[in-house]
């Protein structure tokens, strides 16, 4: 046991996933991250980028959703998930709808942000009530 802590100790690739939270091999991460990628440049080629930043976005974007799919994937409950699904075709899927996922997690977070008003007036509304109510 002693042995094996001491070899991978010595490996700094599984010492960054293992802080990134990752703990099963680092080539099964590795293929599933460069699959993603592709899945997300093929995916950007249905709908072409604006300029060079927005590819960087899509490649950064998909980086992040594969990385977290891969984390829930391997905290998944049940054992036929996890057999049946290797972690890299998760990934993939993952990266291929990272453009998507993210065009709809910023029109949301765009959608709140022209409503915080109304939605800051209603939460204070509800957990803070006026005060004729509490006299009554």
């Amino acid at each position: 046991m002693r042995d094996t802590l001491a070899d991978h100790a010595k490996d700094p690739l599984t010492l960054a996933l293992a802080g990134l939270g990752i703990t099963f091999a680092p080539y099964e991460w590795l293929g599933g991250l460069f699959l993603a990628l592709a899945g997300a440049a093929f995916a950007m080629r249905s709908d072409p980028e604006q300029d060079r930043r927005e590819l960087w976005l899509v490649m950064l974007g998909a980086f992040l959703a594969s990385h977290i799919a891969a984390l829930i994937w391997q905290r998944w409950p049940g054992e036929w998930w996890t057999m049946h699904a290797p972690v890299q075709a998760v990934m993939l899927a993952t990266g291929f709808l990272s453009r998507r996922l993210t065009r709809f997690a910023l029109r949301l977070a765009g959608l709140v942000e022209a409503r915080g008003d109304v939605i800051a007036e209603r939460v204070v509304e509800r957990f803070l009530p006026p005060d004729d109510d509490r006299q009554g």
